[in-house]
């Protein structure tokens, strides 16, 4: 049975976290039994307006007995941005696929590129103090630009137990410090970091997300509804593809 591989690195950043053992966490993961049907979440940006909202269309399936999840991302003209497909394993959750969707040139029309995954890891059903790094390691070429790749490395740590309000209510959540390393080699390497978090809410999955991009400039979003794919479709008038 395939796991995750996690690296160990302490004292990287600061934990507020009491807890001395490890402990299951994969109940603040997206619910595999409850998305089994399909659900969009919707994300709005937090803190600057001019950012557009982002919407992901979550499903679950089963294939040869290995239970997997799905997710299409959305802009707001509801044109694909990106795909995984994720699988379960014993420890973890694991990148299996990983599409962009980008314009070659100037025109609106997208073409999917699919990345090489070199490390897989994305989320940790068990985690302990201090708390161990998880990594993930993707590139891709760029659509339409001969030589020009993306390579992009990101770090999760669980940092600890927090609160948060969804629509009116206080539900419980854990919070990751992040790290995301992005490197554009065209004639050169151009590396970019990122430091941000990421809060998980109990029964929901991906709650919220930061990333701190420039000194004035941090993207945020958040959770703002969960819709069955009737109640999106009806809603946004628009039909999501498969």
């Amino acid at each position: 049975m395939k796991k995750l591989c996690i690296m160990s690195f302490f004292a990287l950043l600061f934990s507020c976290g009491n807890e001395k053992g490890q402990r299951n966490i994969e109940v603040y993961y997206f619910p595999l039994s409850g998305l089994k049907e399909g659900k969009v979440y919707e994300y709005q940006p937090v803190g600057n307006e001019y950012d557009p909202p982002m919407y992901w269309h979550y499903k679950s399936v089963t294939q040869d007995g290995r239970d997997y999840l799905t997710g299409k991302a959305y802009g707001p003209g509801f044109s694909p941005d990106q795909f995984i497909k994720e699988e379960k394993v014993d420890n973890g959750m694991m990148l299996v696929e990983f599409f962009i969707f980008e314009s070659p040139d100037s025109s609106e029309k997208k073409m999917s590129v699919q990345a090489n995954i070199e490390a897989a890891n994305v989320f940790p059903f068990f985690v302990k103090q201090p708390a161990n790094i998880l990594l993930t390691s993707l590139s891709w070429e760029q659509a339409g630009l001969d030589g020009a790749r993306i390579n992009l490395i990101r770090n999760r740590q669980f940092d600890c137990d927090t609160t948060v309000l969804f629509q009116g209510n206080p539900v419980p959540a854990i919070k990751f410090n992040t790290i995301e390393l992005v490197e554009h080699d065209q004639e050169g390497r151009l590396p970019l970091e990122f430091s941000g978090e990421e809060i998980y809410v109990k029964g929901i999955g991906l709650f919220s997300l930061k990333k701190n991009i420039t000194e004035g400039y941090e993207m945020a979003y958040q959770l703002a509804s969960i819709y069955s794919i009737e109640e999106f479709e009806e809603k946004f008038k628009t039909r999501l593809g498969d």
